[in-house]
Order: structure tokens, then sequence, then C-alpha cells
């Protein structure tokens, strides 16, 4: 189940299946999910020229990743999926264009 949550979060948020870290845990019959992955943002010197909403995985984008991850997962493992947090850890510098 971890490596499938780990696999659906990645998908969800941009980045690599090893870069997200997965705790679960019953919540009455249900299964609680967090989910840590790094920050990846744009270099200072590109961050001037982006657009709003261009940022790789910037905090905004965490909730529809949320429910994402939510309807994924339960629908992949038929679980009842209570809640999901998503947090956000260490920045990473993000070349667009290459690799996350």
């Amino acid at each position: 189940m971890t490596q499938l949550v780990s696999a659906v979060a990645a998908a969800a948020l941009g980045v690599r299946p090893r870069q997200v870290s997965v705790n679960l845990a019953d919540a009455e019959g249900r299964l609680d999910l967090t989910v840590r992955v790094p920050l990846r943002v744009l270099p200072p010197e590109w961050a001037a020229a982006a657009d709003a909403g261009d940022e790789p995985n910037d905090p905004a984008r965490t909730e529809p990743a949320q429910r994402q991850i939510r309807s994924r997962v339960a629908e992949l493992s038929g679980s009842e999926i209570g809640r999901v947090t998503v947090r956000l850890t260490q920045a990473r510098i993000h070349l667009p264009g290459r690799t996350p």
C-alpha cells in the first residue's frame, strides 16, 4: 500500500516516487495518508520571469493533489480513504525542462 500511495502522490505532485515518504494510519476503519515530498522551486533568477502557477509544486497545488491522491488510491486499492495530508519538505531547485 505504501508503494501505491507513493506512486500516486508522485504523479500528482510531479516528483519521483523515491522522493515521496508515506505514513499510513487507521482512522476508525478508514485509512489516513500523510505524504511528504520536497518542495521544488525555480532558481531565483528564473522565478521572477515565471508566470504565477508555473512553480513545479507550489503550496497552492497541494489541495488539488490531496483530492487526486484520495480518489486514485481509493480507486486502485478499494480502501476507504480518510484524511490525506501533504507536507512539503526541504526546498530543491528545479530547472524547467529537466526530469524531476
